[in-house]
């Protein structure tokens, strides 16, 4: 480059290694990458699922005990949606909301839907935890923008989209699962992530799946 990167571009280039499993470079540059920023929990948290990819869970549970020596906290995923004039927010797998038991229940029934006639099936080579398979689809369905589509299905009509704003990148299921709701549902879904927006209408996003 004709300039210095900065730590985005390093950033970029490391889920890029994550992506083609390119483990040698990617070692190379997570360490350059927590040079650039040691105090950024989330270059930590990159580091920390690369390696995981690699199912290097020692390597792992060096990184976060790192993080938690200089007292570092991975952000949680949190989705946020307007109804009704307030706002609703869902963080990842909680149950905070008072209509929690109703959305949770709407959640199942939409990924029966969802599997039964869409063949959803979760991937669960995208939690990064040495956890049981059972807990890792656990994991996904608990993802906050989920949460966030059974209210919205639940609380507004057939006829108006549902927005949502979340705080971090959808990840590729939730990504696959939004994209099925729009077309099993005939719904429109508008979601607003860490880094750009992506309009669902039919089982297509405005993204092209690339992003």
């Amino acid at each position: 480059m004709a300039v210095e990167p900065a730590a985005e571009v390093w950033c970029a280039l490391l889920g890029a290694c994550r992506v083609h499993s390119n483990e040698e470079l990617g070692e190379k540059v997570a360490k350059k990458l927590l040079e650039l920023n040691p105090k950024n929990p989330g270059n930590h948290v990159l580091v920390s699922n690369l390696f995981a990819a690699e199912s290097r869970w020692n390597d792992v549970r060096v990184v976060r005990m790192r993080m938690k020596a200089d007292g570092l906290k991975k952000t949680p995923g949190c989705s946020w949606m307007e109804v009704g004039n307030k706002i609703h927010t869902f963080i990842a797998r909680d149950k905070a909301h008072p209509e929690s038991h109703k959305i949770y229940q709407k959640l199942a029934q939409i990924i029966e839907k969802l599997e039964n006639e869409g063949g959803y099936v979760a991937q669960t080579k995208l939690v990064l935890h040495n956890v049981r398979e059972e807990e890792k689809v656990e994991m996904l369905h608990g993802h906050s923008e989920r949460l966030a589509i059974a209210y919205g299905l639940l609380s507004t009509s057939d006829d108006t989209p549902i927005r949502i704003t979340k705080n971090l990148r959808i990840c590729e299921d939730c990504h696959a699962f939004c994209k099925l709701v729009s077309r099993l549902y005939q719904r429109e879904l508008v979601v607003r992530d860490a880094s750009r927006f992506h309009c669902f209408q039919d089982g297509f996003c405005s993204c092209a799946d690339l992003w």
